[in-house]
């Protein structure tokens, strides 16, 4: 029996990754970080109701303290016991005022998680990274790190600075994963956070509810604002200025789970793999079929001048606002991510993921629908 020590589990890919290393016998150790609320067993009862007795053991820590937090009796009882380490847990924000905190924790986070692995005396260790580290690059390769790419948000930069300090490491070998953007589960659409994907499309989805709204309560109102309803689906004439020609990487939880777990059965020897979609589709049919799967048409993606009312000029600008300072760089600009290492490694275990087309975004949308986004209705 061989033991892993997980980071990242109450996250969308760590939350995918935990049953399938339970299905493969592996013991694991969730290191999770308490809240004021629940500790580390409380909360990793929330991503596996079914713990395996001495199997499944959860540990209080936290990445962003020295040896990440961990007590040194638990140091102590695990020295030389855990075979590898896969770190998942990172700060996504691309927010820049959280530029200090994101780099704390990737980063930071990294070096603390890898003193650990020392004091641990684990020489395998597995970063989970992001496929777009790639920046600007127009096409990127495995092998590829830093080519002197220009980057849009504060996550990239850090996880380009947490591969070096993983790069650097000189007392093991290590896997780096650069994933993509990752939607919920291909089987019912489940995830667990609603960023990247879902994050482009809740601002429509708000704007959906709240126009629903005034569309019963006063419809002339709304006519004279130039928004309509045909039946269940609204009619808005706003733009979005996306690229006609560049695609998005998209993969589904449970694949990459799947990969994950196919690729920490291998030893480290220091290499890095893409797990990316050999056919992602093109930005702007993406936005197409999830917008009219929301129940929206009548967006644009013409540079032609359409005049708005007052309410819609400020609407428009609201969506540009909160495209621009998180999606922009993404849906203007589509980098073609190679994956040669990972289907050489995986040679015949290797599986592709499921199609990106209009029935997966269907099952993701409906799912984030259902549960309003993950916020609290009003």
């Amino acid at each position: 029996m061989q033991t892993i020590l997980l980071t990242g589990v109450t996250g969308q890919v760590g939350s995918a990754l935990a049953p399938l290393l339970q299905e493969k016998g592996y013991r694991v150790l969730y290191l999770i970080r308490p809240n004021s609320e629940k500790d580390a067993q409380a909360r990793l009862r929330e991503v596996l109701p079914n713990l395996r007795e001495g199997l499944d053991i959860a540990i209080n820590g936290d990445v962003t303290l020295p040896n990440a937090g961990m007590n040194e009796a638990d140091i102590q009882a695990w020295g030389q016991k855990v075979d590898r380490v896969m770190h998942g847990a990172a700060s996504t924000s691309f927010n820049e005022a959280k530029v200090e905190i994101t780099q704390h924790t990737n980063v930071n986070g990294t070096r603390n998680m890898l003193q650990l692995s020392e004091k641990l005396r684990v020489s395998d260790f597995h970063y989970m990274s992001t496929a777009y580290i790639s920046g600007s690059a127009g096409i990127f390769h495995e092998t590829d790190f830093d080519v002197g790419q220009e980057f849009t948000n504060p996550y990239e930069a850090s996880k380009l600075d947490a591969e070096r300090v993983v790069r650097n490491w000189r007392n093991g070998k290590f896997t780096i994963h650069r994933l993509p953007i990752v939607l919920g589960d291909s089987n019912h659409g489940r995830v667990r956070t609603f960023q990247g994907y879902y994050g482009f499309f809740m601002p429509f989805w708000r704007l959906l509810q709240t126009w629903r709204q005034e569309w019963e309560n006063d419809p002339q109102s709304c006519l004279k604002n130039g928004v309509r309803f045909e039946g269940r689906i609204l009619e808005l004439p706003l733009r979005i200025d996306c690229s006609h020609t560049s695609v998005v990487n998209l993969v589904s939880s449970d694949w990459v789970a799947g990969m994950l777990t196919k690729l920490l059965g291998i030893p480290s020897t220091s290499q890095t793999y893409h797990l990316v979609h050999p056919t992602p589709p093109k930005v702007r049919t993406a936005i197409e079929i999830s917008l009219r799967h929301l129940g929206i048409s009548g967006v644009r993606y013409d540079d032609n001048i359409v005049e708005l009312s007052g309410l819609l000029q400020q609407i428009q600008a609201g969506v540009d606002k909160a495209i621009n300072k998180y999606h922009r760089h993404y849906i203007k600009h589509g980098t073609i991510f190679t994956y040669d290492n990972l289907k050489r490694t995986l040679g015949d275990h290797y599986v592709p993921p499921p199609i990106v087309d209009e029935a997966l975004l269907a099952k993701m949308l409906d799912y984030a629908m259902s549960v309003n986004f993950g916020q609290k209705s009003r």
